[in-house]
């Protein structure tokens, strides 16, 4: 088996995700299977996966939020989705949930080894940059002490805390989506979510209040922003 190679695998279907691993498993690839949304990403947060591939034969929120989960996380991975006839819309929607590449079943051996070298080899520049500190004013935010310190005063944030004020600062002066947020780290956008994210922020922008400079916007109806400019509205 390749090592270099260790592959996650989503499939509602269990069964579907069996054979997708004996493909795998036929180009000399490690893989694991996962059913369940949660177990998944738990895996991904646990193990050194180099790719993701999701069988999206049945088009399901857990698809689409698993990818977006990835995407948001500190060791990004590509992620890689199988279809059985896609339409064109189907594809778009796809690249639009973080989607690195679409691959058309039934699967072929040699196609599928060349599409997944080639998608690893685009993400080996990215996979080198790891942020474990953000800068921005005066603040100071250590993502792995979950630490936001300002002119020798620090303040340890929870983990909620930690992780929307990371999502914000990766994505600082624009805005992030609420949907995407709370899918993100509430893992659920009901209105229970919503109203504990709104109590978040407003956690935060009592934080970042030492530093004028600095601002939690909101775009009305869409999401956060950052700001680190001093006449931002």
């Amino acid at each position: 088996m390749n090592d270099l190679f260790n592959i996650l695998i989503f499939s509602k279907d269990y069964n579907q995700g069996v054979i997708i691993q004996d493909y795998i498993k036929a180009i000399g690839y490690n893989s694991q299977v996962f059913d369940q949304e949660e177990a998944a990403y738990e895996g991904f947060l646990s193990r050194n996966f180099t790719l993701c591939i999701i069988n999206h034969d049945i088009d399901t929120k857990e698809t689409r939020t698993l990818a977006a989960m990835i995407k948001s996380s500190e060791n990004i991975i590509p992620v890689v989705f199988l279809c059985e006839h896609p339409t064109r819309e189907e594809i778009t929607l796809l690249f639009s949930f973080h989607a690195d590449d679409v691959i058309r079943k039934p699967l072929d051996t040699d196609i599928l080894q060349a599409r997944i070298k080639a998608v690893q080899s685009r993400y080996q520049p990215q996979r080198k940059k790891e942020v474990r500190t953000y800068i921005f004013g005066k603040f100071k935010f250590d993502l792995q002490k979950q630490i936001l310190s300002i002119e020798g005063k620090t303040t340890k944030l929870t983990t909620k805390e930690a992780d929307l004020l990371t999502l914000l600062c990766q994505h600082a002066n624009n805005m992030v989506d609420r949907m995407h947020a709370l899918q993100i780290i509430w893992r659920s956008d009901n209105y229970f979510s919503a109203r504990s994210m709104d109590v978040y922020i407003t956690k935060l922008r009592k934080l970042l209040q030492d530093d004028p400079t600095i601002r939690i916007i909101n775009v009305h109806g869409k999401g956060y922003k950052l700001s680190t400019h001093e006449n931002d509205n």
